[in-house]
């Protein structure tokens, strides 16, 4: 079977190859984002998702040792927070995370429920290196599965941990959560043992930080938010008939748009430089665009699409499937004010940047 390293060798090879210095006529300290972004954004966003998954899997082996509805409900809880605090750190999927396919084993989606039912029937007790045909059977869609679409209802889902096959769920529920907490490890380590590495990678080249890390946000912000999240359930691109299974959180769509909000944040926080903890305001894209000549029109045209994505999400139902359901039309305007911005950034930005797209794009942007 063909294995998921295998399937996106081409992509590494295509966005790794070349370290040709591109032309740099800018007198710009680009160690300013770095560092910034690497001390007031990265870190504290991955300290706080690794303590919110941490705490899941704690509960996750209290439930385990003990089932009950109090207990369920309570990693439902952790469920939520860790899921929406991971949208803060999706976008740096970079190094050891993309090394391993980080973001692809925690919230690969629509949920793989043949895989995971499978996996269970054969009382899978340990996660290890997965086929392409195996993507969504891992992270938090496979964790929503397990707490949620187990039968549909509470009663029904608590039965599986307590019925005659209550081993078997167990066994895959807890290898699930240490499958992410194992790459979640992996993940911070490298990063909190790379500062100098990455921070001191100022040049302009296609393997530089600067370079690499504004290609991963403009590919966060295109292929994760634009497309996964609102295109694709929404049909925009198609016939307009929504894929109710392929919206973030199917199982509990109640979460929906606070996924979404969050995701969109990490956006705008690195774009604009803004601390984790919101208390700061550092040095970001918009700081860079600013040392720069004839970049005011620009600048404020990006402005103004992020307030007006902002309204838009924040006009939307917190259950997506109900969204679809009565109105998707707002889905489809918030598709395509994410489009504006995805132009404005990805060509009109990177071009005052001097910075080339390193990611494969056929969809005409």
């Amino acid at each position: 079977m063909k294995k998921f390293i295998s399937l996106f060798l081409v992509v590494i090879i295509y966005a790794c190859g070349s370290d040709e210095s591109i032309n740099d006529n800018d007198n710009f300290d680009r160690g300013l984002i770095l560092a910034s972004t690497y001390d007031n954004i990265i870190i504290p966003a991955y300290n706080n998702f690794d303590q919110s998954l941490v705490l899941l899997q704690e509960n996750i082996n209290q439930f385990i040792n003990d089932p009950s509805q109090e207990k369920l409900e309570n990693v439902r809880l952790n469920w939520k927070d860790a899921y929406i605090n991971w949208q803060s750190i999706a976008m740096f999927n970079l190094r050891k995370a993309e090394q391993i396919f980080y973001a692809n084993l925690m919230n690969a989606y629509p949920c793989n429920e043949t895989v995971i039912n499978n996996k269970i029937n054969n009382s899978v007790t340990e996660i290890g290196e997965i086929s392409i045909n195996e993507l969504g059977s891992t992270g938090f869609p496979a964790l929503g599965y397990m707490l949620y679409g187990l039968e549909g209802e509470n009663s029904s889902v608590l039965s599986n941990y307590t019925g005659d096959e209550h081993s078997n769920y167990k066994n895959y529920l807890s290898a699930l959560v240490n499958h992410m907490t194992l790459n979640t490890n992996l993940v911070v380590t490298d990063w909190k043992n790379n500062r100098s590495e990455f921070v001191n990678s100022t040049g302009n080249s296609s393997t530089s930080s600067l370079n690499k890390i504004i290609n991963d946000f403009l590919q966060y912000l295109e292929k994760r938010l634009r497309e996964a999240k609102i295109a694709n359930p929404s049909a925009v691109r198609g016939d307009l008939n929504p894929n109710f299974n392929q919206v973030e959180s199917f199982y509990h769509p109640e979460i929906c748009k606070i996924l979404l909000e969050n995701a969109f944040l990490s956006v705008e926080r690195f774009y604009y430089g803004y601390s984790f903890d919101g208390t700061s305001t550092g040095n970001g894209l918009d700081y860079y665009l600013m040392n720069l000549e004839n970049t005011e029109e620009l600048r404020t045209a990006i402005d103004d699409q992020i307030i007006d994505i902002k309204n838009k999400i924040g006009d939307l139902d917190d259950n997506f499937i109900t969204q679809l359901e009565n109105n998707p039309q707002k889905m489809w305007d918030l598709f395509y004010s994410i489009q504006n911005l995805v132009t404005f950034t990805k060509s009109d930005m990177l071009s005052m940047f001097n910075i080339s797209s390193d990611y494969m794009d056929n969809d005409g942007d």
